[in-house]
């Protein structure tokens, strides 16, 4: 019985480790980025103060995620720069006296990569999106405060997701 049991579990994990997906490093090993730079996003939204936010959200994705290591400038092979561009608040769902109860936060961003030696231009796209719905709990500037860190959480997850793969 205690065999069974300790091949059974051998088999578990061996599944578990082969099969979980996850990986270090470029899906491409030959892919010539392995280092990073990340300098501050600018912001051309209207809304304020979103730049450090954003910033530290997008390496901390980096980070995770593990396939380029996040470095200074000099030690960079690539540098990626992204721009804030879009701020939208939409409404979603009302109640019976037509009041708005649920919106739809949408940070919208252009990103681009490029060579750090040579500020080529590798991949870019004009329009990552990240995007939240939040309902109206407290006040709407309350409830869109804690919204925003969601959203750019999310923004970050695409911007690591499209420039890993280049799609």
């Amino acid at each position: 019985m205690k065999r069974m049991r300790a091949r059974t579990a051998a088999v578990l994990a061996v599944a578990v480790l082969c099969g979980c997906g996850y990986r270090l490093g470029s899906v491409n090993p030959d892919d010539p980025i392995k280092t990073i730079y990340i300098p501050q996003v600018k912001n051309r939204t209207t809304e304020p103060a979103l730049e450090a936010r954003a910033t530290s959200r997008i390496v901390t994705a980096f980070q995770v995620d593990g396939t380029y290591m996040v470095v200074n400038e000099e030690d960079a092979d690539a540098i990626l720069d992204v721009t804030l561009a879009t701020y939208n608040r939409s409404a979603l769902r009302f109640d019976k006296n037509d009041i708005t109860r649920e919106y739809r936060l949408t940070i919208g961003a252009e990103v681009i990569l490029r060579d750090a030696k040579t500020r080529k231009v590798l991949w870019s796209s004009k329009r990552v999106e990240g995007e939240r719905a939040f309902f109206v709990t407290v006040t709407l500037p309350q409830s869109e405060r804690i919204a925003v860190p969601l959203v750019l959480d999310d923004l970050a997850t695409h911007i690591v997701e499209r420039v890993t793969e280049r799609w």
